[in-house]
């Protein structure tokens, strides 16, 4: 069984060609796996920008209920001592004590909603419209 030298040419380059198919097979695959984990990541990426701008509208409702609530405390807070000096510039029992216990009253009111707010804001709760 002796080949001819064009034969073991022949056969060697079928060898050579079956090699190159099985190594061709062998990338194709390789690259279709590429492909779908590449489009796995766009989807990935796209899910992910959605949730970056979900949570920016969050922060700038956040943002804006917190500038709301300051806006209430600093009118509160002004009511406040738009009533204690009612009661500081009025002279000597010029107020009836009814007036000057509303006066009071709301005072201390006003101060507890100040500092359930300030505690609200402090641990970090959701505020709530008053």
């Amino acid at each position: 069984m002796s080949q001819k030298p064009g034969e073991i040419n022949k056969d060697f380059f079928k060898d050579q060609k079956n090699s190159a198919r099985i190594n061709l097979d062998d990338l194709l695959t390789k690259v279709k796996i590429l492909i779908s984990k590449l489009k796995d990541l766009k989807n990935e990426n796209i899910l992910l920008k959605e949730n970056i701008k979900n949570l920016n509208l969050k922060i700038s409702e956040l943002k804006l209920q917190h500038t709301k609530l300051n806006t209430e405390l600093i009118n509160k807070d002004k009511e406040n001592s738009d009533l204690k000096n009612s009661v500081l510039n009025s002279t000597n029992n010029k107020v009836s004590s009814n007036d000057k216990t509303a006066v009071k009253s709301r005072i201390q009111e006003l101060i507890t909603r100040i500092d359930t707010h300030l505690e609200q804001y402090d641990n970090g709760e959701k505020f709530q419209d008053t």
